[in-house]
């Protein structure tokens, strides 16, 4: 079984909200005083945030966890999305 239409628009929601809104995610990498890659370390606290909203509100409304082939569809739409997450985490920290 796939997302489903809806499904896919939340996690496409989730996305861009915590991209339109990205103060709380990167002042928490911030905070951290990371010394290695600060980007790396965001992009990893985004997905982490974005997991964590989608599947929370997933099991919510389905009353069950993600099948093998919606886990497969969710990892999918993050990666296509992934190059866009980048750029705006280095556009938001001002790297180049």
């Amino acid at each position: 079984m796939e997302l489903g239409v809806i499904e896919e628009k939340n996690l496409n929601d989730i996305i861009t909200y915590a991209l339109d809104y990205p103060k709380m995610v990167l002042a928490e990498a911030k905070s951290l005083s990371i010394t290695s890659n600060l980007e790396d370390f965001a992009y990893g606290i985004y997905i982490g945030y974005i997991c964590g909203v989608f599947f929370d509100g997933f099991l919510q409304r389905n009353k069950r966890y993600l099948d093998i082939e919606e886990s497969s569809e969710f990892h999918d739409i993050i990666l296509r999305r992934t190059p866009e997450i980048r750029l705006k985490i280095r556009a938001h920290l001002h790297l180049k």
